[in-house]
């Protein structure tokens, strides 16, 4: 049916890997340049060797609470 595949049952497993390995890289290709995985972790690591580089690059969250957000509202912008 397809070339390379013996079994047509291998298919939607492998579409449904391209398709997730492909939101994954987009997803981190928005990160700075800095802070993206290696590719030797993007595309031969393991989940926890993904979710470990990220751990160490962004922080684990422990710092949220050090984040705020002002906002500026103008009184004319209030209807």
């Amino acid at each position: 049916m397809f070339p390379g595949f013996d079994n047509p049952l291998d298919l939607p497993w492998t579409m449904s890997y391209v398709a997730k390995k492909r939101l994954q890289v987009d997803n981190l290709m928005e990160l700075p340049k800095e802070k993206r995985p290696p590719d030797t972790i993007l595309w031969w690591g393991t989940p926890e060797d993904l979710e470990e580089w990220l751990d160490k690059v962004l922080g684990t969250g422990t710092e949220k609470e050090d984040e705020k957000i002002d906002f500026l509202i103008r009184q004319e912008d209030i209807e």
